[in-house]
């Protein structure tokens, strides 16, 4: 079995591990050093150098990035958190490190994780929600990432599940209002909480507004918990714009699993059940009862996973060995058969 490397960036740390059969070994921390470009692919590569040193050096590397990715070059398009827009990051990295590299969306690598950590695994069609800042997708399908024409699809949380607020929207930019980041984001859950603070200022939500000016995400999660009547309906409506979403994944992929992750996740006894509820209501019958939906398995350590695994399969379907250096590799075409992200 091929020795390979997971990495997952985020804008406060880079995590890498080595991955063996969906399993974190030798991992290591650092904070992200978001001065510079060179700074952060510094700080990537000393990440990968600390888990070579213990577990030795690895035949592959896969990256995982809150970014718009080219799968294809591994190339950035778009990263707002982080400076690698517009870098060659497999060249630049795969260079640097001496061995092949893979880069890809983040939420994707969390998806290819939470397919080999089902029951039964590995899942061979599965679609994960990412409920975090934003919302985030990841389709897998036939066990690998699906990811559209050039690497950019299943942009899930764009999707309208309001389509008279969408077309009613007069400003520009995204999260469009109406869109499922829109509703089921921590940044949506805090304008609700923060709306319904200030139409109540006598209620709970009401208070926490006027103590801190605005209501974020975890005041609205602890509220509830509570039993908040307030707050408690804030989840309620979430949970059902989330059952209008998961319905629409259902009737567009006919997944084996549909999986919630995120930060917000972890609140998810307040939202899941009613988005279930919500689901079965719109997702046709024949698929809805061939489809479970929980919560997602892999938690912090999906992401570095998710790119071990991602580094796994696509070694594999190169035939590179240890000895081949990203520099001289050349990635294998899209899968056609696979669908659309």
């Amino acid at each position: 079995m091929s020795l390979v490397i997971g990495v997952d960036v985020g804008g406060t740390k880079v995590a890498a591990a080595a991955i063996e059969d969906a399993a974190v070994q030798e991992a290591v921390e650092h904070p992200t050093d978001v001065s510079s470009t060179g700074a952060l692919v510094r700080g990537i590569g000393a990440a990968v150098a600390d888990v070579s040193a213990r577990a030795g050096e690895p035949d592959a590397i896969g990256l995982g990035l809150p970014s718009q990715v080219e799968f294809a070059t591994g190339t950035v398009l778009s990263s707002v958190n982080i400076p690698l827009q517009g870098v060659p990051l497999r060249e630049e990295l795969g260079t640097r490190l001496g061995v092949p590299v893979f880069v890809d969306n983040d939420a994707n690598c969390a998806a290819l994780a939470e397919a080999q950590l089902v029951p039964d695994p590995p899942a061979h069609h599965l679609v994960m929600l990412t409920l975090g800042t934003g919302v985030g997708g990841g389709v897998i399908i036939d066990g690998r990432i699906e990811r559209g024409h050039t690497g950019l699809g299943a942009e899930l949380g764009h999707v309208i599940v309001d389509g008279r607020a969408a077309l009613e929207a007069e400003e520009p930019g995204f999260p469009r209002p109406g869109s499922l980041e829109w509703f089921c984001s921590g940044t949506g859950l805090e304008r609700a909480a923060t709306r319904a603070g200030r139409d109540n200022p006598q209620g709970a939500l009401g208070r926490l507004l006027a103590e801190k000016g605005r209501v974020k995400g975890r005041d609205a999660v602890s509220a509830a918990e509570d039993g908040d009547s307030e707050a408690l309906a804030l989840f309620e409506r979430l949970g059902r714009w989330l059952g209008l979403g998961i319905a629409g994944v259902v009737n567009t992929f006919e997944p084996e699993h549909v999986v919630i992750g995120g930060g917000l996740s972890r609140a998810s006894d307040l939202f899941l059940d009613t988005a279930r509820t919500e689901a079965s209501r719109h997702a046709l019958a024949a698929l809805w009862e061939r489809t479970s939906v929980r919560r997602a398995a892999g938690g912090a350590e999906a992401g570095v996973i998710g790119a071990g695994v991602l580094a796994e399969q696509e070694l594999q379907r190169s035939g590179d060995t240890a000895n081949t250096h990203a520099k001289d590799w050349a990635p294998m075409p899209n899968p056609s058969s696979s669908g659309k992200r």
